[in-house]
């Protein structure tokens, strides 16, 4: 994932918001550059932001529509060689899903932060991880924006309910990667339970 487009996704309440702060927390940790966390979905994370062990070179900013997201987008972008490491938006998709059936304008902003993002990992390095929620599973994935995330992400990763509080990240891409993991949230954060292929 380092240096890449990355998209989770998965019904609400799987666990996307844990999944990107643990992945993001880890980088924080190991790194001296920079990670950045957008949320779409107002201060609901910073719940969950005493499970994981953020250095002081965690910025975490919210946005509450699409041009303010495509504003922030370009100024992190402008600025991207001040050793930015990371940067997550959770949830890419929230403010796509209720614009594109008014305004004519919303794929085109949509495709333009997503060109930006990656943009910023193809020249830079930067890791971008994007969380999409899903309306439900049946046959095919129902998610706002599919076709375009898909096309601009190096990766895609499914989010699964198991059986009781068990979850499940299944790497759908790239095809090669047939890996499988299982985990729980805790108190503590995430906890991984199992991995193999």
């Amino acid at each position: 994932m380092e240096g890449k487009v990355s998209l989770i996704y998965g019904e609400a309440g799987v666990g996307k918001t844990n999944v990107v702060l643990w992945l993001l927390s880890n980088i924080s940790a190991s790194s001296k550059g920079e990670v950045l966390y957008i949320s779409t979905e107002g201060p609901l994370y910073s719940a969950a932001l005493s499970r994981y062990p953020f250095k002081d070179n965690a910025l975490f900013s919210e946005v509450y529509d699409s041009n303010s997201l495509l504003q922030l987008i370009l100024k992190v972008y402008g600025n991207v060689g001040r050793e930015l490491k990371a940067v997550a938006i959770d949830t890419v998709n929230n403010f796509y899903r209720s614009e594109v059936g008014y305004d004519a304008n919303a794929g085109r902003v949509f495709n333009a932060m997503l060109a930006f993002l990656c943009d910023m990992s193809l020249k830079y390095g930067v890791t971008c991880l994007l969380t999409a929620q899903v309306r439900g599973f049946d046959d095919e994935v129902k998610m706002s924006g599919f076709q375009v995330l898909k096309y601009w992400c190096d990766n895609v990763i499914r989010l699964d309910r198991l059986e009781g509080s068990m979850r499940g990240l299944f790497i759908e891409l790239p095809d090669e990667v047939n890996l499988e993991v299982r985990y729980t949230i805790t108190s503590k954060g995430i906890e991984l339970l199992s991995y193999g292929h």
